[in-house]
């Protein structure tokens, strides 16, 4: 199945989710993305320490002047991979679209979406899923071969990517319990999801 526009007259809508509205919610996967942050940091901690023999996360101030540096440095890793997640989902649904992807800010997320298609399940899972399989294989993949300067900085984006993708994992986990033939709307802020009437 591909993307459509037209959803078939024989599809009713089964489910939704809406992140502003549903408040409670938001605030649960912040609260979840915060415990699974600090989760993927010593799974990935692990990895990394096997990639990169005598690694360590420690480091070192001098003065005031190094803790400011440090912490631009962190903030602009944070913005360019959060940038660059939503660039991939952008991509995927330009890929299955050939249409330009919306993007936004919400109440504590970023989005890409492509609110005017409906997705089959498999091309959906695979735009929800490819910022988080993406970076941290990509990530996990250089960690041996850049400059030991890098590696910090590489290590926060791939954990940072992991526990920012917990909107993504939360709506995947949902959808692969669907049957094949459903379709998801992605509107930015929610998500839709469509079931064919069985008569």
């Amino acid at each position: 199945m591909n993307p459509t526009k037209t959803l078939p007259e024989t599809y009713f809508l089964a489910w939704q989710v809406d992140m502003k509205k549903n408040a409670r919610l938001n605030w649960l996967l912040q609260i979840i993305g915060t415990l699974w942050f600090f989760v993927a940091a010593w799974a990935l901690l692990i990895i990394v320490s096997i990639l990169r023999p005598g690694y360590s996360p420690v480091i070192q101030f001098g003065t005031v002047g190094d803790v400011f540096v440090l912490l631009v440095a962190v903030l602009l890793v944070i913005f360019g991979t959060l940038l660059v997640h939503e660039l991939i989902h952008g991509l995927f649904f330009w890929l299955f679209t050939r249409e330009k992807p919306v993007f936004g800010l919400g109440p504590g997320y970023a989005y890409a979406a492509a609110p005017d298609w409906f997705f089959p399940k498999r091309k959906y899972l695979v735009i929800g899923l490819s910022p988080l399989v993406l970076l941290t294989v990509v990530g996990l993949a250089v960690i041996p071969i850049v400059p030991a300067a890098w590696v910090a900085a590489i290590f926060l984006a791939i954990v940072f990517n992991a526990g920012g993708a917990i909107g993504d994992l939360y709506i995947c986990m949902r959808i692969v319990k669907e049957t094949q033939d459903i379709r998801v709307r992605d509107s930015g802020d929610g998500f839709e999801i469509y079931r064919r009437r069985v008569e």
